[in-house]
């Protein structure tokens, strides 16, 4: 049985809010530094440069961790399908949204694929290993050491096009399988402190499926302003 401390919200873990806040944080991060290099303001390599390369992913497999993490806790007694199903309707209308204003923006790197519709998909692929933690660790972790050694993806649907964001499943399922298995240990919750910062990462962990899409059009509207100003 999970015991963790739980926030003011009784239905809330701390230690996941404050992870997913300090994910978006990193995200923050990550794309205001794209928007800067995108309008000229900066010169980084985003696309071959190694930092640039591995933030993006640790981003990714820290989101799909929590959402392993929290899969398992919300539905560890029973799937709770009404509101499983009420979340992943969620996902996938905001996944077409994305799909669509991208689609219109940059048609030539528009996002087919991208985090929230992986993570929908991989939402259901979890499901199965929910109390079959070992089983999911073995899975993950076939799925990810393959890929430190070399650049590994499973075949999985994509279009011949740069997208602006595309994650395929292969091996990202891993971190949601990671974060099934780590959810069998109290520890992590011990690891946070309460302090007006974790305060805060977990003011934004709670609110983090808003912040995500909200955040890069206004970082990007902000940015393209300036660079009008200042041209």
């Amino acid at each position: 049985m999970i015991n963790m401390t739980l926030s003011n919200d009784k239905s809330r873990i701390i230690f996941l809010d404050v992870l997913r806040g300090f994910t978006i944080l990193l995200m923050f991060f990550f794309h205001f530094s794209f928007d800067l290099n995108y309008f000229g303001f900066i010169q980084v390599d985003i696309i071959h440069g190694a930092f640039w390369y591995i933030l993006p992913r640790i981003i990714v497999f820290l989101f799909f961790f929590v959402a392993g993490f929290s899969l398992k806790v919300a539905h560890q007694k029973k799937i709770q399908w009404p509101k499983l199903l009420k979340r992943q309707m969620k996902l996938f209308g905001f996944a077409i949204l994305i799909s669509l204003v991208t689609y219109y923006l940059f048609p030539d790197q528009w996002i087919y694929f991208g985090t929230l519709h992986s993570l929908f998909l991989i939402t259901f692929m979890s499901l199965p290993f929910i109390h079959f933690e070992r089983m999911a660790l073995l899975i993950a972790l076939a799925l990810f050491i393959p890929s430190i050694f070399w650049d590994f993806n499973l075949p999985f649907y994509s279009l011949p096009i740069r997208s602006l964001d595309y994650i395929s499943p292969f091996p990202w399922w891993g971190a949601s399988l990671l974060g099934i298995f780590a959810s069998k240990f109290t520890i992590f919750n011990q690891l946070i402190g309460h302090n007006q910062f974790s305060q805060r990462l977990s003011f934004l962990g709670q609110h983090s499926l808003l912040i995500y899409l909200i955040h890069q059009p206004i970082f990007f509207g902000l940015i393209w302003l300036a660079s009008r100003i200042a041209h």
